[in-house]
């Protein structure tokens, strides 16, 4: 690699500087902060890259790489190096990860023949007083960052590179795969197959309706019959994880019979009430990961709008009278550090706001580090606390104001205090204790950081409290005598292994270190795009005909490739590397020689797959053959059997139904912009329109109203009898 010395900052103070930045907006929001002798600039992103039409890596030298100018930034390039000629220092302030080290070198190497120095600045968020620290705290560029971005860039060339060719041959043209798409995809594929496999199975369960003295009844469930738990938890192994199912002791409706008969003819007492106070502590900050998840879960925001929103109000907004600032902090993060500052900050915001008690003895400390991540050093927090969303709603879209809200409030609820419950158990048992019910529930006897912030699953459990509470438990101690009311039985069905979603795909990735936070989005947009899984109305993924089988290709002949701990090993190499443990090119041999053995015997080995499709019932509207079920990225749709000789097609919806298409009607109005042709009644997504039969000679059309729709339709079915 090209030595990367920075020359020092001269002793005297700089005349005029220039900044670069990766984006015109966070260039436009920093230099309102920045005094007439800065100008910012943005690089847009990458000025150079591998070159897209060759492999760009030579084997043979130790994986050299060749670097080129991305197409569109020669232009960027000589405006960049013409401010740097008038300037007496450079700032190279790109993203504070490894990838924004990178683009700082690269652009340093593209400007290098520029005589001025090159200094390096962090800053985590854009606001005035970040980045007035970082100009006062300039470094050189970390060399070993660079070098694990470097060899990352490398890696996935060259498994992209090769392993594409491969596929195109012996599955489908136009194909792809990577290191780190090929195991997100595996996962798809492996649930789809653990669902298929998962056997259902109906059970049930008993609950009965007590009460004592005058008081109001109450439920309780039976949890041990003949000392036996009637609820069973079962654990299945995954390819991925463990799931826990319920099932039950009870797995017909004649099995209940015997436990609800002694229940109706028993005497039932209490016989154990336990009373206790429960602590929750507060969930850290969002880093990427958990950001992407809260934003599907609560927001139905795929991960990549999450990300191009959180990248705005990263970068500044406008709030009014000149005052233009960064709301959040670095958005690409596997932190849960909050700077001193923030949390002293933060700590005086909730004891105005709602009182000493809400803030707790000391600091709430979030040290977890997620598996195989390796970015910024800041969690994603607002730039201030007292930036309440409703006091910024007015400068934000909906969009902006939701993210921004689910931040600011998840980030002030994790410095805040633990909430505390008083949660009340209470088993009944008959004579004999043959049946054992219980019964439980829990009152909020101090919110802490609930009072902003509450998990999906929280609500849940306050929704259920709050239907509970409407029938209070009355007063109950150990011996007291209750009534049976009524019992009933309730059946159930065991559920299978749920398919995975925008969130749970992510969080499976982040659990196994598969990838980078950073990359997520880009990584899931790309396998839904080459079609290998496509996205349901609920969100769902599932595997397609062509996911699933170059899922199995490459896991007969890829083992590394397509094994979860090799991924996440590559991962902490690349850890080892940023951290200078170990040198890239020999990270690079390491990797490369497996590969590449791998690769021989495949191109030899690996049988040819065609996706062949399934044979349907449905006709060919060309040919009168069968049609088949075939799938492309844009769905599934049904085509002739005898193709490629016959092109019959029939398009289908997203559920897999025929599509309804609407014939043009002729209608007897001649078009006003021809003056020859007839105009046709046509039907698109958003409603009926006039369109002239001489398309596409002449493009006219124009409006109808609903009365004339009538009027033609009628006429049409006239004209048909």
């Amino acid at each position: 690699m090209a030595e990367r010395n920075m020359p020092a900052v001269p002793k005297k103070t700089a005349m005029h500087c220039l900044m670069i930045v990766e984006s015109p907006h966070k260039a436009d929001t920093i230099n309102k902060f920045l005094g007439s002798n800065f100008t910012v600039k943005a690089s847009k992103g990458h000025v150079r890259d591998l070159p897209q039409d060759e492999l760009g890596v030579d084997e043979e030298h130790d994986f050299k790489p060749k670097y080129v100018p991305v197409p569109g930034a020669q232009e960027r390039l000589r405006a960049l190096k013409a401010a740097a000629k008038k300037s007496d220092i450079v700032y190279l302030a790109t993203d504070p990860d490894r990838e924004g080290e990178a683009i700082s070198w690269h652009l340093m190497e593209t400007l290098k023949d520029v005589d001025v120095p090159f200094k390096r600045l962090s800053f985590h968020e854009i606001t005035k007083s970040a980045v007035t620290e970082a100009l006062k705290n300039p470094r050189d560029l970390d060399a070993n960052l660079i070098d694990a971005q470097q060899a990352r860039r490398i890696i996935d060339r060259l498994v992209g590179y090769k392993l594409s060719p491969l596929l195109w041959n012996k599955i489908k043209s136009g194909l792809s795969a990577g290191r780190v798409q090929s195991v997100t995809l595996r996962f798809v594929a492996e649930r789809a197959k653990e669902i298929a496999a998962f056997n259902e199975e109906d059970y049930y369960t008993l609950s009965a309706l007590l009460s004592k003295s005058d008081s109001a009844p109450f439920g309780a469930r039976l949890v041990k019959w003949n000392g036996k738990t009637v609820e069973q938890t079962k654990t299945l192994k995954l390819f991925a994880e463990e799931y826990k199912y319920k099932t039950s002791l009870f797995k017909r409706v004649e099995e209940t019979v015997e436990a609800a008969t002694l229940l109706r003819g028993s005497v039932i007492k209490v016989s154990k009430v336990e009373a206790k106070k429960v602590r929750q502590k507060p969930k850290p900050p969002f880093i990427t990961s958990t950001l992407q998840q809260d934003a599907y879960s609560k927001l139905r925001f795929s991960s990549d709008r999450t990300m191009k929103i959180a990248q705005v109000l990263y970068e500044g907004i406008e709030l009014g009278k000149g005052q233009h600032t960064g709301l959040i902090t670095y958005m690409r993060t596997d932190s849960f550090e909050v700077s001193a500052e923030m949390r002293k900050e933060t700590e005086q915001f909730i004891k105005e706001t709602y009182g000493e008690d809400y803030c707790p003895a000391k600091p709430n400390i979030y040290k977890k580090k997620v598996k195989g991540a390796q970015e910024a050093h800041e969690s994603i927090h607002p730039t201030s606390a007292f930036r309440r969303p409703e006091d910024l709603k007015k400068f934000l879209t909906d969009e902006q104001y939701k993210l921004y809200s689910l931040i600011w409030s998840r980030f002030v609820a994790s410095q805040m205090s633990e909430a505390i419950f008083d949660q009340l158990t209470v088993e009944f048992s008959d004579e004999n204790e043959k049946a054992l019910l219980r019964t439980s529930g829990r009152t909020v006897k101090f919110p802490g950081y609930l009072k902003i912030y509450r998990d999906d699953k929280e609500k849940d459990e306050e929704a259920d409290e709050e239907d509970e509470g409407k029938i209070a438990l009355p007063p109950l101690k150990e011996g007291d005598i209750v009534a049976l009311k009524d019992v009933d039985s309730k059946a159930h069905r065991t559920s299978a292994p749920p398919s995975y979603n925008n969130g749970s795909l992510i969080k499976i990735m982040e659990k196994h270190g598969i990838g980078r936070p950073s990359t997520y989005a880009a990584i899931i947009k790309n396998i839904i795009g080459r079609g290998y899984i496509t996205e349901a109305k609920d969100g769902k993924y599932n595997i397609t005909e062509l996911g699933a089988l170059v899922t199995e290709q490459l896991k007969d002949y890829f083992k590394d490739i397509m094994d979860i701990a090799y991924t996440a090993s590559i991962e902490d190499k690349l850890d080892d590397v940023a951290d200078g443990k170990i040198n890239w090119v020999r990270l690079m041999h390491n990797f490369y020689d497996t590969f590449s053995a791998n690769l021989s015997n495949a191109v030899k080995k690996m049988p040819s797959k065609r996706p062949g499709g399934q044979l349907t019932e449905e006709k060919c509207p060309l040919c009168g053959s069968q049609m088949v079920m075939r799938e492309s990225r844009f769905g599934k749709y049904l085509s002739c059997s005898h193709f490629p000789k016959c092109k019959g097609k029939i398009a289908l919806d997203r559920e897999g139904n025929k599509k309804e298409y609407f014939s043009p009607i002729e209608t007897s109005k001649v078009c006003d912009k021809c003056g020859k042709n007839k105009m046709l009644l046509r039907k698109s997504a958003k409603g009926y329109f006039l369109a002239c039969s001489g398309f596409p000679k002449c493009r006219n059309i124009s409006q109808v109203t609903s009365e004339e729709v009538d009027e033609i339709l009628a006429a049409a079915a006239k004209n048909k009898k």
